[in-house]
């Protein structure tokens, strides 16, 4: 995988939470073209750098706080 696909993915990733709009995990890794392991490790990182993320099981979306 390049630098630049991960940069995408990592924006596209970002505009789906922004939105509260990546389903479950497993639905976000379809989205996102990508595993499921990959996508907890992704939100993971963002969460290390500072990103208040949060998931919620009602309306089955990650989200920021």
């Amino acid at each position: 995988m390049t630098y630049e696909t991960t940069l995408t993915r990592e924006k596209y990733l970002k505009e789906l939470i922004q939105v509260e709009s990546t389903g479950t995990p497993e639905q976000l890794a379809v989205k996102l073209n990508t595993s499921v392991s990959t996508v907890y490790r992704m939100i993971r990182t963002l969460k290390s750098l500072g990103e208040p993320i949060d998931y919620s099981k009602v309306r089955q979306t990650y989200y920021f706080k």
